[in-house]
């Protein structure tokens, strides 16, 4: 008569797979309890059975008792189960991973399994096709270049910070050719647009990049290594901020960016602040109005006379009387004073300024309805290349608008007015032109006239070198 019933399992059990084997036995252990009275464990009559996944794994060294030659045998690895069928699964899993060479995945515990499993979800839910062990590979490669006390996240955020979903990714140069044409058709003056383009066209051949990707460290450096001057370099540092802001309004750059933050200000000690003496002054007036021959031909500099008198009575920059008109000059009325306008001010703001009585009397003989006030196109350079030589000095760098203002300040004694009519901060004027001359010096300086002439007498109007 045949029944249903199931075959007892036979033990030892072995599943072999290839040259890959492992084994199953089962063994009775019997079942104890502790006894609180006397602390000791005692059987209890009953017997479990237990069951043992066996399979070797790696190798050990054993050293003979006898001879201490150390062996080395393979290692046996043991693992107790309660139920027959978690051996089984284990064991199948076992010899799957043994028989495809993969026998270090057998030292996974329960909870490295887990973790396995829920980073596999992650990884998924990210991206579906993504491979665990090529995730982990970038993961390692980009941790082993970071600092030991830095985060993968700290690095995303911060590149998040400066490439935002969205931002234009405009080059430097890029940037550069957008800032010059819209500030070119809002009527920035020409010296200004110059500086623009030959300044920060030199740092956009440096960083041939997405603005985006410029960093303080890297700006720092260039500035360092191009060998100028403090002031030279925060000049270089003006600019490019002006970029900077102009990328932010385009939204080529993040609302937040402040990379020019890390960039150090130069201390600008601009040298030692130098001044003409009012014998000077006389010397330079002289030497423009003394015929020299040169190449063959007398030669005068009369019409370095203008710019010679604005410049030290006055204090307006070289650049703002090469740009002057004598439309802006007004010597009639009450009130004698110079227009600089905004479009040819170096600081974009309109300013008026005094023309003392000397001044004047240096002007009226050159004044005019319109045209430029100085015909040369270098003025500045006419005067340290032909007219300190010519005066039998040496020329002092920007030393006539130094000397207006250091001889203006200490006359009037008021910082705010000399600086509002040189287009200086006060700070400025505070910080480099206080007690450099003395009022007395002040005043000799302002009263240097032209030498007076004869009235049969009338100027030759001899050729200017220009």
């Amino acid at each position: 008569m045949k029944t249903n019933a199931k075959k007892p399992a036979e033990f030892p059990r072995r599943l072999k797979e290839g040259n890959a084997e492992v084994t199953i036995y089962r063994q009775s252990n019997p079942s104890r309890r502790l006894n609180p009275d006397t602390g000791q464990w005692e059987a209890t009559g009953k017997v479990f059975d237990e069951f043992v996944l066996a399979y070797y794994q790696g190798v050990r060294q054993v050293a003979d008792a006898k001879t201490g030659q150390v062996k080395t045998l393979p290692k046996l690895i043991r693992q107790k189960f309660g139920e027959l069928a978690k051996a089984e699964r284990e064991a199948r899993f076992v010899l799957t991973k043994l028989a495809n060479g993969e026998s270090e995945v057998l030292k996974l515990t329960g909870l490295d399994r887990s973790a396995y499993v829920h980073a596999m979800k992650k990884l998924r839910e990210c991206r579906p096709d993504a491979d665990l062990n090529s995730a982990i590979t970038d993961y390692a490669a980009a941790v082993k270049r970071l600092p030991g006390t830095t985060t993968l996240q700290e690095c995303v955020n911060f590149y998040l910070s400066r490439h935002p979903i969205g931002l234009a990714p405009k080059t430097v140069r890029q940037v550069l050719d957008e800032m010059l044409a819209v500030k070119s058709s809002a009527g920035i003056s020409a010296p200004y647009a110059k500086e623009l383009r030959g300044r920060l066209g030199q740092f956009a051949d440096a960083f041939a990049v997405p603005i985006s990707a410029v960093g303080s460290k890297q700006i720092q450096e260039w500035l360092t290594n191009r060998g100028v001057s403090g002031r030279t370099q925060n000049n270089y540092r003006r600019l490019i901020s002006t970029l900077f802001k102009f990328a932010i309004r385009r939204s080529y750059l993040p609302k937040d960016h402040d990379e020019l933050s890390g960039v150090e200000k130069m201390r600008d000690s601009g040298g030692e602040i130098e001044v003409f003496s009012p014998d000077e002054l006389r010397k330079l007036f002289s030497a423009c109005l003394t015929p020299v021959q040169e190449r063959g031909k007398w030669r005068d500099r009369e019409a370095m006379i203008p710019y010679l008198a604005i410049a030290a009575f006055c204090g307006l920059r070289a650049t703002e009387i090469s740009r002057l008109d004598w439309s802006e000059i007004h010597l009639t009325g009450p009130e004698h004073f110079i227009e600089v306008k905004a479009a040819k001010a170096k600081t974009a703001s309109r300013r008026t300024v005094p023309i003392p009585e000397n001044c004047a009397s240096w002007l009226a003989p050159f004044a005019s309805e319109a045209g430029r006030v100085c015909p040369l196109e270098r003025p500045d350079k006419q005067c340290f290349q032909y007219l300190a030589p010519a005066a039998k000095m040496e020329w002092k760098h920007n030393a006539l608008r130094h000397s207006f203002i250091s001889y203006r300040l200490a006359i009037i004694k008021n910082v705010h007015q000399v600086s509002l009519e040189a287009g200086n901060s006060p700070q400025m004027v505070f910080a480099h032109y206080r007690q450099l001359v003395t009022e007395t010096q002040a005043k000799e300086w302002f009263a240097i006239m032209p030498p007076k002439q004869a009235e049969n007498i009338v100027p030759l109007q001899i050729a200017v070198n220009g």
